[in-house]
């Protein structure tokens, strides 16, 4: 039977987990599945190949947002950086893509940007649930004081997107402050993601 050198960058992300979350224990399922256990809640790791135009893709499956809540999303983007003297470990991090619940890292710091601009936009706006994950993109819906409208977010190569979406009876004039105000967040976000 092959031991985890078959998958080294699904091995070291879950090396990376284990170590970071304390009192943590790892099951292996196979070659390219792992289970990291805190406690009763688990975070489910599998490699799969050829998602979304890369050749590696680490999904994970963290219910409880275990990772976003010890702070380790910003490690997991760059952890091929931390990789020393091992040049094919460190190549086969860098060509995957991590993938958890659904979005790709950094489509989920855009995410989080989004809310919090949002949030300094005016305190009217309040996040309500997430609809619908593709790796780039999010399907969100929002309230607007009493007034409930989806937000698509697309995350692209060069820009981020942003389209509320609203029901045919909804408020012209509301409907109007809100596209305004998303133009506005998806100017900062741009800045801050997508300027070189």
């Amino acid at each position: 039977m092959k031991k985890i050198e078959e998958y080294p960058a699904l091995a070291y992300v879950v090396g990376t987990l284990a170590k970071a979350i304390a009192g943590s224990k790892v099951e292996q399922k196979s070659a390219s599945e792992y289970i990291v256990r805190d406690g009763n809640d688990e975070i489910l790791l599998k490699q799969e190949s050829g998602i979304n135009g890369s050749s590696n893709a680490i999904l994970i499956t963290d219910s409880r947002s275990i990772i976003f809540s010890e702070d380790l999303l910003e490690p997991l983007q760059n952890i091929h950086e931390t990789v020393k003297g091992d040049d094919v470990l460190k190549n086969a991090l860098k060509d995957s893509t991590i993938i958890i619940n659904g979005l790709d890292i950094e489509t989920d710091f855009v995410f989080q940007a989004v809310k919090d601009f949002l949030d300094q936009v005016s305190n009217s706006y309040e996040f309500v649930q997430t609809v619908e994950t593709n790796i780039t993109k999010i399907g969100a819906g929002f309230k607007f004081g009493k007034h409930i409208f989806r937000l698509n977010i697309t995350n692209e190569a060069e820009k981020v997107l942003l389209e509320p979406r609203f029901v045919a009876s909804f408020d012209k004039n509301i409907q109007k402050t809100i596209t305004e105000d998303m133009i506005k967040v998806q100017l900062a976000v741009n800045k801050m993601f997508k300027t070189a």
